[in-house]
């Protein structure tokens, strides 16, 4: 070999060193971002420690509705609620107890806290079911309260040192992503370029099955995917096709009908996060015929003018919580809601009609000899009817300002803005006359051979001076003129 061929060989060597040096630059940065993005996600440790913490308050909440339950039947609902909640933690621990780097003792130190816990809990339930109410309520504002607290604490130093981990993993990806030995690297591939050009190339391929595990792990259990400026899905990870019960080439390229279900969510992009900030929010997609709920994160990706170049999506299931939300506000017999939710939406209501000038209209509805109609038919039988009007309520109160509620055994409720007092009467009396209707025999009702409920119906005008308390008792006593005058019927007036 000549000297021109020996230079033509040793150049072209030195040209590949470098052009792969600067392709592995490239890619190790790809690697370095790729890891910061998959540290900077919770781990599993603190999402299971997050998920014992979210499953401590809402036991702590439900502990407070047992003893200021006074319905048996809701409160044994409440107490199961409260075993479900707990399983969920002990299969938490379990997790915990598996991938916590940390000392184990400060694990067992929480469980056995919670156990304790557990063991008060157990005092609070038995003395309710002995009627000792009030030894019931001390327990929960006392010790209850302050062991919550404690174990609070325990738990807090379990996910302190798991995001405490995250950030070391993290600040290690950023100082070790190889740029400056690769660097290095360059100026020795000058003299020996052979050398340098096979450990490159064994280097990137290491470099490569790496980076393809990693978005192998990602793809497979985060649930993520990239929205272009027109909403249009250009990537999507297969966890969440699987979520959505849908194949990836059926996603792609589509203008996704996913993540707009409701006029607001679309409205949300169109507003805020087209101006380019970062958004959190609690969404539902319909999967099928279910509605599942997420917790979406939006960043919007921006190129080097800090012009929005494509959104990234993260999504966390969070049907879990729903349900609980769900079970808090909603009267499981008949779905309509419950007493406990028609306490806070009667207060935001009245405000609402006050702010926005309108009339709101409180109707109070009771079935007409409900017990003698348990008594002649049995209590499933009984069931059965408070379903039946409930069904007939929930059906003319399907408006978004419409509100229908069951506040006791026979007892309902609707909240409703009408225009008129007339069409506040008739309201009322189209709910009398389908319940009727329905021809359910009730042979112990004095007044029909069927099922029949009265109403106090009441129309309050936007400028009335009258407390929530006071509003209700209005109704309550037109509901009861009501049955004194014959029942199956409604007595209304309006209140300025």
């Amino acid at each position: 070999m000549n000297i021109k061929k020996l230079y033509l060989s040793f150049t072209l060597i030195i040209i590949i060193a470098v052009t792969s040096a600067f392709f592995t630059i490239d890619k190790m940065n790809e690697l370095s971002t790729n890891t910061q993005k998959m540290y900077t996600h919770p781990f599993k440790v603190s999402n299971a420690v997050s998920d014992i913490q979210t499953a401590i308050i809402t036991i702590h909440r439900n502990m407070k509705d047992v003893v200021l339950t006074k319905d048996s039947l809701e409160m044994i609902k409440i107490i199961e609620a409260i075993q479900h909640k707990e399983d969920e933690v002990l299969k938490n621990y379990e997790l915990v107890y598996k991938n916590y780097l940390g000392d184990k003792k400060d694990i067992d130190k929480s469980y056995i806290s919670f156990k304790a816990w557990k063991k008060i809990r157990e005092e609070v339930i038995s003395l309710m079911y002995q009627k000792r109410i009030d030894e019931a309520i001390a327990i929960t504002k006392g010790k209850g309260a302050k062991h919550t607290e404690k174990l609070y604490v325990e738990i807090k130093v379990l996910k302190d040192y798991a995001f405490t981990k995250a950030n070391e993993f993290y600040s290690k990806s950023v100082k070790d992503n190889g740029v400056d030995y690769v660097v290095s690297a360059i100026f020795i591939a000058m003299s020996l370029s052979a050398l340098i050009v096979i450990y490159i190339v064994i280097t990137l391929l290491k470099v490569n099955r790496t980076n393809h595990k990693q978005l192998y792990l990602i793809d497979q259990n985060i649930l993520t995917a990239k929205l272009s400026l027109d909403k249009e899905i250009i990537e999507i990870s297969n966890a969440l096709c699987r979520t959505l019960n849908n194949k990836k080439e059926f996603i792609l390229n589509t203008t996704s009908n996913y993540f707009f279900t409701t006029k607001e969510q679309y409205a949300l992009f169109d507003t805020k996060i087209y101006s380019g900030k970062e958004h959190t929010d609690e969404v539902y997609i319909n999967v099928g015929d279910k509605k599942v709920w997420f917790n979406l994160e939006v960043f919007p990706e921006l190129d080097a003018n800090f012009n929005i170049k494509y959104f990234n999506l993260f999504l966390t299931n969070i049907s879990d919580k729903k349900k609980i939300e769900e079970i808090a506000i909603v009267d499981s017999l008949t779905g309509l809601n419950n007493r406990n939710y028609f306490e806070t939406i009667f207060e935001k209501e009245t405000r609402r009609a006050k702010r926005d000038k309108k009339p709101l209209s409180l109707l109070m509805f009771d079935i007409d000899y409900f017990k003698q109609y348990n008594d002649a038919y049995g209590h499933l039988d009984g069931d059965k009817a408070l379903k039946a009007v409930a069904h007939v309520i929930a059906k003319h109160t399907n408006r978004s300002y419409d509100y229908s509620f069951r506040i006791g055994g026979e007892e309902f409720v609707i909240l409703s803005y009408q225009d008129t007092y007339e069409k506040t009467k008739d309201f009322a009396n189209m709910i009398i006359h389908e319940v009727e209707e329905l021809k359910i025999n009730h042979k112990s009702n004095k007044i029909s051979d069927y099922l029949t409920i009265s109403c106090g119906a009441i129309r309050f005008d936007n400028t009335h001076l009258l407390t929530t308390d006071q509003m209700y008792k209005e109704a309550d006593d037109l509901l009861y003129q009501a049955k004194r005058e014959g029942r199956n019927r409604y007595i209304s007036k309006t209140i300025s």
